[in-house]
């Protein structure tokens, strides 16, 4: 357990390999000299895949497409001609967003996350993506996002999925068999095996043995709980800071999360996430890096709810990603800093969480 309170400096150890390993894969792609390009000669990339299934995805929101543009472009790609790739895409940048949004939802909308080494852009769209295959105002939502992007960020999710596609992809066939409605009894599985499967729970570190608020450390000032912090990925893989509360008192534990607190239930998956609330405050000081204070706010601004206050110094680390992330997910009651307990207590309906934002003094 000691390996996931690294989770921030992995974090950025992994965004540097992920711009490397984007940055072989476009080269492997787009790798034909410049010969050609050159000399003025047209290219023609055969055979051309077969793009129909693209009519059939929800995310085209009735829209109309261009899969002879679409075609051409993935036939460039697997024969690595970077000439045809360059004027091609951007075409479909700038004329065809609904053609770059079903073709990035081909990918995005069949694979359970974006992957560690995909885009910013890509990671934070993907659950559209997933999420339009059933619901069709996800998926209008999906082609809004794409229309509403800027030339860099289309960039950004058109390359990803290129990646995909240059690879060779399925074929039509195994598309369409993807995005037909099956059953848990068609994968031999029971519905909470696939429901896991397709929406896994997401990952939570906690500090073990460093919680906010701990015996002897002066934070218990009128609590009635433990701190502990940790982190918490989020559906786009981002990290957001999370503080568990530990009950101490009889009168503190789910009852009174749920409903003096009014947090919302929540299942520990990133498709469920829980929603912001900004009534309610982290109060944090900046000369010392302590957290002072977590209470909520009426509609006048003055504190309805101060459920922890105290004095509890912060680990740098933590700090340093409540400071980028400027909120926090606030999450209760666990029994202990342990994440595997934390996300039992989810799968059973016994946890209860809110974002909260932060404040600096």
């Amino acid at each position: 357990m000691g390996n996931r309170c690294t989770l921030r400096w992995e974090n950025a150890v992994v965004k540097k390999h992920g711009k490397k390993q984007r940055a072989k894969k476009r080269a492997a792609r787009t790798g034909a000299g410049h010969a050609s390009a050159a000399a003025g000669t047209t290219h023609e990339h055969t055979p051309l895949p077969d793009m129909a299934i693209l009519k059939e995805l929800p995310h085209r929101a009735g829209r109309e497409l261009d899969l002879d543009l679409a075609a051409r472009l993935v036939a460039a790609c697997r024969t690595a001609c970077k000439p045809c790739q360059k004027t091609l895409a951007r075409k479909l940048r700038t004329e065809q967003r609904p053609t770059l949004t079903v073709l990035a939802a081909a990918v995005y909308g069949l694979l359970p996350t974006a992957g560690a080494f995909a885009s910013p852009t890509t990671r934070s769209w993907a659950p559209l993506a997933r999420a339009g295959k059933s619901d069709p105002a996800a998926a209008a939502e999906a082609l809004a996002a794409v229309e509403a992007m800027n030339d860099a960020s289309a960039c950004d999710l058109l390359e990803d999925a290129l990646d995909h596609w240059a690879a060779g992809g399925a074929s039509p066939e195994q598309l369409a068999d993807m995005f037909k409605i099956i059953t848990s009894d068609d994968l031999g599985m029971s519905p909470e095996d696939v429901a896991a499967a397709v929406d896994p729970q997401t990952q939570v570190s906690l500090y073990a043995d460093r919680a906010a608020g701990a015996e002897g450390s002066g934070g218990l000032v009128g609590s009635a709980y433990r701190l502990h912090l940790g982190y918490i990925e989020m559906a786009d893989g981002r990290p957001l800071p999370l503080i568990a509360f530990e009950p101490r008192g009889e009168q503190a534990g789910l009852e009174h999360l749920r409903t003096e607190c009014r947090w919302q239930a929540w299942d520990g998956r990133g498709s469920a996430f829980p929603e912001l609330d900004f009534n309610w405050r982290i109060r944090t000081r900046i000369a010392s890096q302590a957290l002072e204070e977590i209470a909520h706010t009426d509609r006048e601004g003055f504190d309805d709810i101060r459920l922890w206050r105290g004095e509890a110094k912060l680990p740098d680390d933590w700090w340093d990603l409540l400071d980028v992330a400027s909120h926090a997910l606030l999450c209760g009651p666990v029994s202990s800093p342990d994440p595997d307990a934390l996300l039992a207590a989810a799968a059973r309906g016994e946890l209860v969480a809110v974002v909260a934002r932060a404040r600096f003094w």
